[in-house]
């Protein structure tokens, strides 16, 4: 398969179509007024795919990485024909998306609109189509014998922008079969700004979206590449393409928690979610918000419930205990969600704190709160009598835990019986 001829025949072909005439024309939106442009028919082997293409540029990042590949690999050379086979195949793998089957949908129809090609013969727009023609002519030369010469309209001489604006035009803002999804879009403001030093003001107008849409684009896909880089998976893209609302939700919460460590913990929790979601705790970009809101006393049940490995070298009596510095404390938390082995046991508390939590603010709110509490209280006392077992049960701890509900009970029948 003949991914594009050379440049110099290219070139030639392209300026031999220029100074031929041609009855069919196709009205334009390009550099800020609509033209007519002639159309003509090519070989489907001259065009080149344009490789700076927003569709692909989260798989072309994967591809690099995967592959260990210079950052510029799909830059420093446009005309070398294994980039182009690359990229061939990245294009194939969009062919299927969100159900949208392109190969299929050719199958049986001829070229519906022509591939708009640059002054060098690299595609504009429609760099999917001339893949799925290329692509069924090999299967099948003869059936598909219609697709060896394609329509195209040709540009005349552009910069990089004028480009750009006519691709955000035809296949993000206006064609809602574009079917860019969100890590590529975001990945395409990225590279825009990066390495072809676009400012915000120009992503803005050529995308048309504002200022604060683009800066949150952007610092979502910050996120999502720590979770990835923290998982060693850098740039696998295609793993959380359905998370777009759990990283946003992420990206609110740091937001609200002022010390660092507390952040990483939370960090750490949401990433543990994402990882293996689990049915109990419902959506995600729902519950991930109760962690950042009943972070404390996340901490403190983890810290109470997961002991920390070879941690007991030293006894400390209850007075040094209540001294006990919360930092310290804090650094024992990342330890213990590193271990594999309390991952059950940390969702069993993330669920139970949540659920916990919520129900105590539904309680706050009611007149019948202290009621609501005592009665559980009520009942949790009536259970732990039911499973105590005298030959099993640990009783290190019960006596002083029932002196302090004594206590409490007391306080609270005085209160009750002074109104």
């Amino acid at each position: 398969m003949k991914l594009g001829w050379p440049f110099p025949k290219r070139k030639m072909l392209i300026e031999e179509l220029r100074n031929s005439t041609s009855q069919d024309n196709v009205r334009l939106n390009f550099q800020g007024k609509i033209q007519r442009f002639s159309l003509y028919r090519v070989p489907v082997d001259m065009p080149k795919y344009r490789l700076a293409n927003g569709r692909t540029q989260a798989a072309q990042e994967a591809f690099v990485s995967k592959n260990d590949k210079d950052v510029d690999f799909f830059e420093k050379d446009i005309e070398s024909n294994i980039v182009h086979e690359v990229q061939h195949n990245i294009l194939k793998e969009l062919l299927l998306v969100k159900g949208k089957n392109l190969e299929q949908f050719f199958k049986d129809r001829e070229q519906n609109e022509p591939l708009i090609l640059d002054n060098n013969g690299f595609v504009v727009n429609g760099n999917r189509r001339l893949c799925v023609f290329r692509e069924l002519l090999q299967q099948n030369p003869s059936k598909y014998e219609h697709f060896k010469y394609i329509e195209v309209i040709i540009l005349p001489p552009c910069d990089e922008k004028d480009i750009d604006e006519l691709e955000a035009q035809l296949q993000i803002v206006e064609d809602v079969k574009a079917d860019y999804d969100w890590v590529s879009q975001a990945c395409m403001l990225r590279s825009k700004q990066k390495k072809h030093k676009y400012s915000y003001d120009d992503l803005s107008r050529i995308y048309q979206m504002s200022l604060k849409e683009i800066n949150k684009e952007l610092d979502i896909l910050s996120h999502v590449d720590s979770y990835l880089e923290s998982r060693n998976k850098p740039k696998e893209y295609k793993d959380i393409v359905n998370y777009r609302f759990a990283f946003e939700k992420i990206r609110e919460s740091r937001k609200k928690i002022d010390d660092e460590a507390k952040r990483e913990i939370f960090t750490t929790l949401a990433y543990s979610l994402i990882d293996s979601p689990d049915e109990s705790t419902g959506r995600l970009y729902e519950f991930i918000p109760s962690i950042q809101e009943y972070l404390d006393s996340i901490i403190e049940k983890i810290l109470q419930e997961i002991p920390v490995e070879d941690n007991q070298d030293e006894e400390e009596d209850d007075d040094l205990l209540d001294l006990f510095d919360e930092e310290e404390e804090l650094e024992e938390v990342p330890i213990i969600l590193s271990n594999p082995d309390n991952k059950s046991d940390i969702y069993e508390i993330l669920r139970d704190v949540v659920e916990s939590e919520k129900v105590r603010k539904r309680e706050k709110n009611s007149k019948k709160a202290t009621l609501y509490k005592v009665q559980k209280a009520n009942t949790m006392l009536k259970e732990a009598l039911i499973n105590y077992d005298v030959k099993n049960s640990i009783t290190e701890g019960i006596n002083s835990q029932l002196s302090e509900i004594e206590e409490t009970v007391k306080k609270l029948q005085e209160s009750v019986n002074d109104d």
